[in-house]
């Protein structure tokens, strides 16, 4: 069944997308009922409602709901004329939006009636999350632009009208991340100053110092080198 209704659907637009499908089928479907029925002649109890599957508990008979069992009972004829019209649609086509930059959406995907034109596009916010004010470009255009302030989730909406005079809004939530954290600043090691007096590092005063103490021990050594050495010419001249 759904099959049969969906090659009407696509008979009537033929560049539907998937997601479009989808969206009008669960869009036109029809309630799911909740009375009127009961368990026939050996047991008139009253039909009841669907509950979760349990262990242990029989489920027979029961009225199913949106909960676990999707959007409603197929209805052929308003899924086919809610897809004769004009058909919006909103693509963002930034791949990850984020805060501080554009975010770009396009209605490119929209879809006029059969043999008609998309003639005009208004974008408009509705909620735009403490995050957006407004459209950072015209909002009578098949793109636009938003320039969010900080991550958060906002909602465009889109209509579109076709040169046959038939219209279709359609929304869009976008989700924009949290702008990257800036690295932290890399203080660099201060350095002798060399013919100014610059500042110092302790590690440099630390070489230094102990460049001086060896140069220092070296001298020492010398000077006992040398005195022994004198030692023994006066011993021979002795």
């Amino acid at each position: 069944l759904v099959a049969g209704v969906v090659a009407l659907m696509v008979s009537q637009q033929p560049t539907l997308s998937v997601s479009q499908v989808r969206s009008a089928l669960q869009s036109s479907a029809r309630p799911f009922p909740t009375s009127g029925a009961d368990n026939g002649p050996s047991d008139p109890t009253p039909v009841a409602q669907c509950r979760a599957p349990a262990t242990g508990v029989d489920q027979l008979q029961c009225y199913c709901n949106t909960s676990f069992c999707g959007a409603g009972m197929l209805d052929a004829g308003q899924a086919v004329a809610a897809v004769s019209g004009a058909f919006a649609r909103i693509d963002v086509t930034t791949t990850t939006p984020t805060a501080g930059a554009s975010v770009s959406l396009s209605a490119t995907g929209s879809l006029a009636s059969p043999g008609a034109t998309v003639t005009q596009y208004s974008w408009s916010l509705s909620n735009g999350g403490g995050v957006v004010t407004g459209f950072s470009s015209a909002t009578n255009a098949s793109t636009a632009t938003l320039l969010p302030t900080a991550g958060g989730n906002v909602t465009v909406q889109l209509t579109v009208t076709d040169s046959a005079g038939q219209s279709n809004t359609t929304s869009q939530l976008v989700a924009v991340a949290a702008a990257p954290a800036p690295p932290a600043p890399v203080t660099p090691a201060a350095t002798g100053g060399g013919g100014g007096g610059g500042a110092s590092s302790g590690a440099w005063v630390a070489g230094v110092g102990l460049a001086a103490a060896l140069l220092q021990w070296l001298r020492l050594l010398q000077f006992r080198a040398a005195k022994a050495i004198r030692q023994r010419r006066l011993a021979r001249l002795a």
